[in-house]
């Protein structure tokens, strides 16, 4: 009986050490098993999370390259309208400068013309002029030139003699009397213009706008040739004022 106890006793001991060996075992496994997992799983954890900020750099890269690229489409399109309108604006003050310019030669070669009108009218020798003192009561002096010519006409036909203003006649009356006085036609105020005893002569009286000096002027009309100056009177005062 003892001895049968005894095999008995070896025998679940045996079983005992059977059963822990394998729980062991199991125990090492999953130890190793879940060892794995946390190694491998921690590794594969880094790398989603290091590849992920690449990611979102790679995207941040991009979206900045595109920015870019429109910042500077952008750009080049402001610097092309910017360019537009400097060009247009070049041109504009181009333009104006070439229109002065043209303006400026116009009116050089109008005032070339008047200063020769003015030569040919005023070329006489005035030490031929014949002046003689007055006893007219309102009259200083009396001028005659023996030299003084017609001054020419756009006239053609039967001549009347005509008092409107800004008619041809009457500029060239305006004209005579300049030229007879040597007063220029801009320092020159009209204050009548009138008849002289005849359909062909006339009577101007003037004044220079900077002396007031006053003047009476006498013409006679020269077919084919225009008005000619016969005499000057310089006078005491303005008797048509």
């Amino acid at each position: 009986m003892a001895k049968y106890q005894s095999r008995l006793d070896k025998r679940s001991k045996k079983n005992t050490n059977k059963l822990l060996n394998i729980m062991i075992a199991i125990v090492l496994l999953l130890i190793v098993v879940v060892g794995g997992t946390i190694v491998l799983g921690g590794g594969g954890g880094e790398k989603a999370t290091t590849d992920a900020p690449k990611n979102s750099e790679t995207k941040d890269a991009n979206n900045s390259d595109k920015g870019k690229e429109k910042d500077n489409s952008v750009s080049m399109d402001e610097k092309d309208d910017s360019k537009d309108k400097a060009d247009d604006e070049q041109k504009d003050e181009d333009k104006k400068k070439e229109d002065k310019k043209k303006e400026d030669e116009k009116k050089k070669d109008e005032s070339s013309d008047e200063n020769q009108d003015s030569v040919a009218l005023d070329g006489e020798d005035q030490s031929k002029m014949k002046v003689e003192e007055s006893t007219e009561p309102n009259v200083v002096k009396t001028m005659v030139h023996p030299d003084w010519k017609p001054i020419g006409t756009e006239q053609t036909g039967e001549h009347v003699s005509v008092y409107d203003e800004g008619t041809v006649d009457w500029q060239e009356k305006i004209k005579a009397t300049s030229y007879a006085t040597g007063i220029p036609e801009e320092n020159m105020t009209i204050w009548w213009m009138e008849g002289n005893g005849g359909p062909q002569k006339s009577m101007a009286t003037v004044t220079t706008k900077d002396t007031k000096t006053p003047y009476r002027v006498y013409l006679q009309w020269v077919d084919g040739k225009g008005w000619q100056p016969t005499k000057v009177q310089e006078l005491k005062e303005n008797d048509k004022d």
